[in-house]
């Protein structure tokens, strides 16, 4: 566990950075920190590898001050993921991740199995290691980055910003990469992010902070959505916080109908699988070209997506009604938007705070 206790940092200069900071970081849990821009996020964060000395108060791991710990050890026994991965550029990826446990005395050999065993664990081929960090994607960068804040295995896991400078689908991906790992592995993450929604999608326990590292609110995703301790607060969330709380709901409760029956006119096309290849309108012909008009379907998984992910199909698809796909995009049927607003409605009014009727409720 990571306790701040009166956690403080001052600049030489005067500049106040922290102020006075009084937090818990539960073990094996998620905490992210997020604001701002300048609030003191990074500050906080690098106080627990004395990257930043407090200039009062304490920061104390599993109960001892880090300030106590030599900092060269203390760091080693620390995961910490940087944006841009801060990989060496002159290595190759087994040995960039093999660093750690090699500073810890491992022997290479063994280094560099660990170092294997993690490319896979964070889903990269093992012809990866050996390339360089220059041959590699932005997005395989991170996650090299990320294989090798685990490489020994830490128990805490720190994490500035890992993800801002990739583009949006990468992020994603390595998000999802993330939480797949987390749930595995339960480390104690400390992570860092100005996004919002990535600390939703993310965080078990949110930390909201103001200038000086002040805190606003600490809560689960659900009940900072839900409940804003504000109106800075509230704000900070956006005008769109009700929809970024579907993405915690999930969406297999939501009816189906049979995907064989036409829907309001509108016929679903699908493989020889099962799968869907699109949808044929009411008023589309056969092309001169002798195919026929189709119009892409937006799908959603009822076993692993969220309301919103439902939500957003049933709106992008044309004839209103998002198909219901298993894990091998098999259909499993249709779910017309007045079933999907029913299950935001089902799932309490929390669900839909924030959300009008503008561009939904016209499916019912």
């Amino acid at each position: 566990m990571i306790r701040f206790d009166g956690a403080a940092k001052r600049h030489p200069d005067g500049t106040l950075a922290v102020e006075g900071l009084d937090l818990t970081v539960p073990d094996g849990r998620t905490t992210v920190l997020v604001g701002p821009s300048g609030c003191g996020k990074t500050t906080i964060l690098r106080m627990v590898n004395r990257m930043v000395e407090p200039t009062s108060g304490r920061v104390l791991l599993d109960g001892t001050d880090v300030a106590q710990l030599d900092a060269a050890r203390l760091r080693r026994g620390i995961g910490y993921v940087i944006q841009q991965a801060g990989l060496f550029p002159h290595r190759r990826v087994v040995d960039n991740i093999a660093t750690v446990p090699r500073l810890l005395g491992w022997d290479r050999r063994r280094a560099r199995k660990r170092a294997m065993e993690l490319l896979e664990l964070v889903g990269l081929a093992p012809e990866t290691a050996r390339r360089y960090p220059f041959q590699l994607s932005g997005g395989q960068q991170q996650r090299v980055g990320v294989a090798r804040a685990l490489a020994a295995d830490p128990p805490v896991l720190l994490m500035d910003e890992p993800f801002s400078a990739v583009d949006p689908v990468v992020r994603a991906g390595l998000q999802e990469e993330l939480l797949r790992l987390q749930a595995e592995l339960n480390k104690t993450v400390l992570f860092v992010t100005h996004d919002i929604e990535e600390a939703v999608r993310l965080g078990d326990q949110i930390v909201v902070l103001r200038e000086h590292g002040r805190i606003a609110q600490v809560a689960d995703p659900a009940t900072l959505l839900a409940a804003p301790a504000d109106a800075g607060v509230a704000a900070f969330l956006g005008r769109d916080r009700g929809l970024r709380g579907l993405a915690l709901r999930p969406a297999a409760g939501i009816p189906l109908r049979p995907a064989d029956v036409p829907y309001e006119g509108w016929t679903l096309t699908l493989d020889q699988d099962g799968r869907p290849t699109g949808w044929r309108g009411p008023g589309d012909t056969v092309t001169d070209a002798g195919g026929e008009t189709i119009h892409q379907v937006a799908v959603y998984r009822p076993g692993t997506d969220t309301l919103r992910t439902a939500l957003d199909s049933a709106v992008l698809s044309p004839a209103r009604a998002a198909v219901a796909v298993d894990q091998d995009g098999r259909v499993l049927g249709l779910a017309p938007r007045a079933a999907v607003l029913d299950a935001l409605d089902a799932a309490g009014p929390e669900a839909t705070a924030g959300i009008t009727p503008l561009g939904v409720s016209d499916g019912r």
